[in-house]
């Protein structure tokens, strides 16, 4: 049993991951991966694993890269079906890849514009991604957006500009603070939770080489077995509820807060 107060067990897990791996492979293809495992399900054991341990089998391919003091880390690399089903059935609930891939490791594929509402609620996470939007389609971009899976909303971009990661993070900053601005007193790009003063965090930090996002179509470690579904921009409303989105759901069976549509 994985998720107790919904009866989500690691069958259901696994079936959930085999329905949606056609999408969710892309997007952890070639990407070194960080694995948040619960083994025992929510409520137990809860930790995050870079380094792949030597008993997982050899068919699973390894990226090793140093850490910052030059140790080697293995990273379990996440590219067909058998290796996501294997590592489901180890107790990972929830992918975390690179924004980069092994061939350019340096340079992301994509920004990220974390949206965080803190004690806000989610509805404000709704109006900042909304505002975001317009924000990147002035400088005639096209953003995706999905649930975090957890409170808040992600916004994705490509990144297309000249530069790596340092370049691409440097570049959002300017546009989460045009946003910002954009939103009155209803966001912040402050680190600090301390100086927020409980204004909707839009977090870029993430945009660095060496960390990670949540995949979309992976199901997130809450009693509720949320999944980080993509959206259309027309879902995103004063309507969305990030829990509506669940394994339950996506499989087609009772969902435990009335479900818009299955991921």
């Amino acid at each position: 049993m994985m998720f107790p107060e919904v009866g989500v067990t690691k069958r259901h897990l696994l079936l959930y991951y085999e329905k949606v791996a056609p999408k969710l492979l892309p997007q952890l293809k070639n990407r070194p991966m960080t694995l948040e495992r619960l083994p025992n399900g929510v409520g137990g054991p809860h930790f995050w694993q870079k380094n792949t341990p030597d008993y997982f089998p050899s068919w699973i391919p390894r990226a090793v890269l140093p850490t910052a003091d030059g140790k080697p880390v293995r990273y379990a690399l996440v590219n067909e079906l058998d290796a996501l089903l294997y590592l489901v059935d180890q107790g990972t609930v929830t992918f975390h890849p690179y924004l980069s891939t092994i061939d350019r490791l340096d340079r992301p594929d994509f920004v990220l514009f974390d949206l965080d509402p803190g004690t806000r609620g989610f509805r404000s996470a709704v109006e900042v991604a909304l505002v975001l939007r317009a924000v990147l389609a002035e400088r005639e971009l096209e953003a995706t957006v999905k649930t975090s899976g957890m409170s808040g909303l992600h916004v994705l971009v490509p990144w297309k500009g000249e530069g790596g990661y340092d370049e691409a993070r440097e570049w959002a900053m300017h546009v989460a603070r045009d946003a910002v601005v954009t939103t009155g007193k209803l966001a912040t790009t402050e680190r600090l939770k301390s100086r927020r003063h409980g204004r909707l965090y839009v977090d870029v930090v993430q945009n660095a080489r060496g960390h990670h996002v949540v995949a979309p179509y992976s199901v997130r470690a809450t009693p509720w077995a949320t999944v980080s579904t993509p959206l259309d921009w027309s879902e995103v409303d004063a309507r969305l509820d990030p829990r509506d989105f669940t394994v339950r759901s996506a499989l087609g069976t009772r969902a435990h807060a009335g479900g818009r549509r299955a991921a």
